[in-house]
């Protein structure tokens, strides 16, 4: 990968590619560094042969997204609907073919590693010496209520976690799950909250000592950014349906800076005296910023600043 330093990424969720895509005319226009499929990159259980190659097949054919990924760096991880059925697990029996699938959509190499393995799980290095940023994407389906314990990823995942994050020299770490991880309980969808693999995500960021933890999401039909038990997340979903307008008031009550519109999330990196900051807003298709929200790292978490305050 090309990409050198990280100083603006993208990433969103929740793109059914039978449906209008109004976002990547804006996207391309940003120029992100790294795009980055949050989950749900596109819906092949919604269609009437549940085919998922004909499904990439789709999404890739469309003008705009080939103009898109022909400039701009893509990877990603996957959701349920791009995995092979509505909340599937571990158990699901087309994952091998499944996860084949979703590697040749994000043109993954065919000597990659992520290839062989279990799980679609990897990370990415960008910068140099105090401004490295890591994004860590996790792989939230394969393993999932297969072993007691580790409802969520898997003993093996845990430890490749916990390697990533131990020592590491990054100071921005961007973690993404396909499912929110600090959520709140939501009615009929899938939750970390649900397992005991929150509380071991928690732990294992207070004992590695990880900086700068920012947790990049989907799933849920809008957007949010909001912290939970001192941890930063960014929920970027519905890039082509939205959640149910009868949903919204409760949602909101749930949720702070919400937002009920097509969006995809863009955050840019600023490293003022070497210090992470970062500017995440919500992007939509006219190119309104909505909830721009500007944090700073100051340990022993991130800190809200006003968007004129550097200080």
């Amino acid at each position: 990968m090309a990409v050198k330093e990280l100083k603006r990424i993208s990433f969103g969720s929740c793109s059914n590619q039978q449906e209008a895509q109004p976002l990547w005319k804006d996207l391309t226009t940003q120029k992100p560094d790294l795009w980055i499929w949050g989950g749900d990159n596109i819906y092949a259980d919604w269609t009437d042969d549940g085919d998922i190659n004909r499904g990439y097949a789709v999404q890739n054919f469309i003008p705009e997204y080939q103009a898109f990924k022909a400039q701009i760096p893509v990877v990603g991880t996957w959701d349920d609907h791009d995995y092979g059925a509505n909340n599937a697990d571990g158990s699901y029996p087309g994952k091998k073919q499944s996860q084949q699938s979703f590697l040749d959509f994000v043109d993954e190499p065919a000597e990659s590693s992520r290839r062989a393995q279990e799980g679609i799980y990897t990370s990415y290095r960008f910068g140099v010496e105090n401004k490295i940023t890591k994004v860590i994407l996790l792989d939230n389906r394969y393993f999932k209520n297969l072993e007691p314990g580790y409802p969520m990823l898997g003993k093996k995942q845990w430890e490749w976690l916990e390697g990533e994050l131990t020592n590491s020299e990054a100071r921005i770490h961007f973690i993404v799950s396909g499912l929110p991880v600090t959520s709140p309980l939501i009615p009929y969808t899938n939750e970390w909250a649900e397992t005991s693999d929150l509380n071991r995500m928690l732990e294992l960021i207070k004992t590695t000592k990880a900086r700068g933890v920012v947790f990049l999401t989907g799933d849920k039909h809008f957007s949010s950014i909001y912290k939970r038990w001192g941890q930063l997340e960014f929920m970027s979903s519905g890039m082509t349906h939205v959640a149910q307008r009868r949903t919204w008031g409760y949602l909101g009550q749930k949720y702070p800076t919400t937002y009920f519109g097509l969006s995809y999330g863009q955050i840019d990196i600023n490293w003022e005296n070497e210090i992470p900051i970062i500017l995440m807003s919500m992007r939509t298709p006219s190119g309104k910023s909505v909830h721009p929200s500007r944090y700073k790292w100051e340990e022993p978490g991130w800190k809200k600043i006003s968007l004129t305050d550097l200080k």
